[in-house]
């Protein structure tokens, strides 16, 4: 004990795992922990130096009209090098038209360009998961997260990389929990179990109701984790997610904020589908009407498989005052308009916002958020007056008419409509060029419109499957997009207007997730908790 008592005065020896200290520093023995400081040391010294002397990035090259070359412009693109081919569906059946769907697939976005911000980061994100999502046979997942606020960025890789692992967990344990059933089922019936009766590929398809629930679940599960995330500053910040999953060759679209999804399905003849027109033509494009490609078997037309969730939608208004929010333009803010709620049911899938002041959300008595949007993931500010993440969701069985899928950011549908978008798909053969060519165009209409141009971000796929349509579907779908609405008129300008078929058609046909049934579309959102389900890792 005195030998241990004499080397602990004297501070110079090791004590069991770790060191004694004096004062703030350690005594080191070894010549080698000497030369391992004394590098570390020097690296640390060396980076605080580059730090400190780093140049600032140099300007993109611009032309003379201001814009960005073509060579800076391929710089911020990136995404898939070509397209891809999948099989998704009921794999099991091996019949084309028991629910086999063909799939090519591309992906590509576009940072957008700011000239106050050459260098601000890309807050478009995508995530594609093309096959065995959540260990499902034939199941895949897409996505689409569009970034806003400083930490838009932020929210959008969170989202990228929760959203779908919360997706996967919940699917996987609902479908575990009735494979579960159905094995305790047959062994109450004295019924053999089949061989890997416990793996995924053996466990049975959720119904429509459970896909659905799981996806909804996802969403709220993702926002609560982005504002416990004390890296992403998600207060003033957020992001969308529009997103696609294939499950028992179904479709389900989920919705939350201003992304969307738009089918390009052929119609027989013999089915009402006069194309909506926008008022205002594309520049150096014909109108949609014009353009819609007539191809033997049918016509190309484009249905929304979402809806935009903005203020401009007369429910979405009547529940964000409900939670305590201000509704108005900013030029109703600052006194230079006066106050109504004169901006029509605009279908921003059809009528191009021309005139860059919608209606936002303001708490009450302050000047923020100024969302555009009424839902999204993250904005704990927002969430307070009803931006939340309850995300709208429609399920739709994949037929042979439905050939075409787009899911994409507003920096594609900012100025082009959802017909020309699909039209623009239909004249290609191939994912890959269709992707290019909607960031072409988009990009074009945005330097038309703005002295900026948004970030840009697209999904394109391309189905074929031999499975019967169902008119019925069709033409509720083709109702919704044909849907009514009231133009406003403020201060002699008719803001927003496009050009509607003159169809008879009932402005509450909207579609019932459940089963494309009617709804009511002031139904009130449900207040069940988000269940308590893992992220998939």
């Amino acid at each position: 004990m005195g030998c241990t008592s004499s080397k602990l005065e004297n501070n110079t020896e090791r004590v069991m795992n770790g060191r004694i200290a004096i004062d703030k520093s350690e005594r080191i023995h070894t010549q080698s922990e000497r030369t391992k400081l004394v590098q570390q040391r020097a690296i640390a010294n060396a980076n605080a130096a580059n730090k400190k002397i780093s140049t600032p990035q140099a300007p993109p090259k611009l032309d003379s009209e201001g814009h960005l070359i073509s060579e800076e412009v391929a710089k911020r693109i990136s995404g898939s090098v070509e397209s891809k081919e999948i099989l998704l569906g009921n794999l099991k059946s091996g019949n084309d038209n028991e629910g086999i769907i063909h799939v090519q697939y591309a992906a590509l976005t576009q940072r957008g360009y700011y000239p106050n911000k050459p260098h601000k980061e890309n807050q478009d994100a995508y995530y594609t998961a093309p096959s065995k999502f959540a260990s499902g046979e034939g199941d895949a997942f897409f996505a689409v997260f569009d970034g806003h606020g400083d930490a838009g960025h932020d929210c959008a890789k969170f989202a990228k990389e929760k959203l779908h692992a919360y997706l996967a967990g919940g699917l996987k344990k609902q479908r575990a929990a009735k494979n579960a059933a159905k094995l305790r089922e047959m062994t109450k019936n004295g019924e053999e179990k089949p061989k890997n009766a416990f793996h995924p590929s053996s466990w049975p398809y959720l119904s429509v109701e459970q896909y659905e629930s799981c996806c909804r679940n996802a969403h709220l599960l993702c926002n609560k984790a982005m504002h416990n995330e004390g890296k992403v500053k998600d207060m003033m910040s957020g992001t969308t997610a529009i997103s696609v999953g294939f499950h028992a060759g179904r479709i389900t679209v989920s919705n939350v904020g201003d992304s969307r999804v738009v089918l390009g399905h052929r119609i027989n003849d013999n089915i009402d589908s006069t194309p909506a027109e926008e008022e205002k033509k594309e520049i150096g494009e014909l109108t949609d009407s014009e353009h819609a490609p007539s191809l033997e078997g049918g016509t190309i037309v484009a249905i929304p498989l979402s809806e935009d969730q903005t203020p401009y939608r007369k429910d979405e208004r009547d529940r964000l005052k409900a939670a305590g929010a201000r509704v108005c333009s900013i030029d109703q803010m600052e006194g230079k308009e006066p106050m109504h709620e004169n901006w029509g049911e605009v279908d921003l899938g059809v009528d191009i916002d021309e005139h860059g002041d919608p209606p936002r959300v303001w708490c009450v008595d302050h000047d923020y958020p100024g969302t555009a949007f009424s839902r999204s993931l993250g904005d704990g500010v927002g969430e307070d007056i009803g931006v939340n993440a309850e995300p709208e969701i429609v399920t739709k069985e994949v037929t042979k008419g439905d050939e075409i899928l787009v899911i994409a950011s507003d920096g594609i549908f900012e100025f082009i409509t959802n017909q020309r978008v699909i039209d623009i798909c239909a004249e290609c053969r191939d994912p890959m060029v269709a992707c290019t060519k909607l960031l072409e165009e988009s990009y074009k209409q945005w330097l038309h419109y703005e002295l900026r141009t948004d970030d840009i971000t697209c999904i394109v796929l391309f189905l074929k499957n031999g499975k019967a349509n169902d008119d019925a579907v069709v033409k509720r779908l083709m109702g919704k997009r044909h849907r009514i609405k009231k133009a406003a008129t403020t201060k002699g300008k008719t803001p927003l207007q496009g050009s509607m078929a003159k169809i008879n058609v009932d402005p509450a046909m909207i579609l019932d997730p459940a089963g494309m049934e009617p709804a009511d579309a002031n139904k009130p959102l449900t207040d069940a908790k988000p269940l308590d389900v893992e992220p998939e890792q």
